[in-house]
């Protein structure tokens, strides 16, 4: 059987493509200091300290963690310390996305985890859920945007794919005229759209906005402050820094696809990156002949799928 062309194996013209990204740089948009603005800093690692919970890790799941702790024991001293700057890894490099599901997929959960796949699906939308009361308690300035998720065909095989999720209770079906009535892109066969399960935001953001939140609790975040080591001692865990070392009854490791500090944990974790643009922003007139009003989050149906979101200042 020979290879099948989809979509995006039609032929370009070299030269549009050279021409649209002769002025690109590299980095995070989200962390460029002309979009984020000033970002805050914390200083590093002074010496040696004592705390009830040390939390490893400045993204999202430590800042998290470290916030619902401050939530749970007012009385607690909590410390968090990151290797670099909070959120400078994957915490300030992704897409913005915030999706309900748990399992990567409703067809990926349910094959390999049918008897829990209800339950999982509910405690995805009651997570998705308190991050947005975390974020309005708080008065998070995240660009928070609750505006769905609409998965799109641009193959013939697809449309029955997504007629199937829509008949499942996974969304609402759109045809090829409603899908592209939605938003305008002749590679648009059909669509699913799901008012509920997915928010965008603006990631860097999001980040800075929970230290804030974590310090206004009486969290101490120390930033350039590296964990290299940890043992157990008499009545708590020590973990040791270039600094010095720091002294907990608690740690909590929340440095996601770094190595972690227990060697039994790290191939748990398999790192996955995905090849992110961001493009300039688009004028009224770009942006009227695309539509995208609604402002939904968009993935297509392929394996190695492309999904897309317009930011505050509608760069796609």
């Amino acid at each position: 059987m020979g290879r099948m062309d989809i979509v995006f194996d039609r032929a370009v013209d070299p030269g549009l493509i050279e021409r649209s990204l002769a002025p690109a740089v590299f980095g995070s948009m989200w962390l460029d200091p002309a979009v984020v603005g000033p970002r805050p800093d914390y200083p590093s690692l002074p010496g040696a300290i004592t705390c009830d919970l040390l939390v490893v890790g400045g993204g999202y799941t430590g800042l998290w963690t470290a916030l619902h702790a401050a939530e749970r024991d007012p009385g607690a001293t909590i410390v968090l310390i990151e290797a670099e700057r909070i959120g400078w890894a994957a915490s300030g490099r992704n897409g913005g996305f915030v999706e309900a599901s748990l399992t990567h997929g409703a067809a990926n959960g349910k094959s390999r985890w049918p008897a829990e796949f209800d339950q999982l699906q509910r405690l995805g939308l009651d997570n998705l859920n308190g991050m947005q009361a975390d974020i309005e308690k708080y008065g998070m300035n995240v660009d928070w945007q609750r505006t769905g998720m609409l998965n799109v065909a641009t193959e013939a095989h697809q449309v029955p794919w997504l007629r199937e999720a829509a008949a499942a209770g996974e969304g609402r079906f759109l045809d090829r005229g409603q899908v592209r009535s939605e938003v305008d892109s002749p590679t648009y066969l059909a669509g699913l759209f799901a008012a509920e399960t997915c928010a965008i935001v603006d990631p860097a953001r999001l980040v800075f906005e929970l230290a804030r939140a974590c310090t206004e609790k009486g969290v101490r975040i120390h930033e350039y402050t590296d964990a290299r080591a940890i043992t157990t001692e008499a009545g708590g865990v020590a973990v040791t820094t270039a600094a010095a070392t720091i002294t907990a009854q608690r740690v909590v490791l929340a440095t996601n696809v770094f190595p972690s500090l227990l060697r039994r944990n790290r191939l748990h974790t398999v790192p996955v990156y995905d090849h992110v643009l961001g493009t300039e922003p688009l004028t009224s007139e770009q942006l009227g002949r695309i539509g995208w009003r609604s402002r939904q989050g968009i993935g297509d149906s392929g394996n190695q799928f492309h999904y897309y979101r317009l930011s505050a200042d509608n760069r796609i």
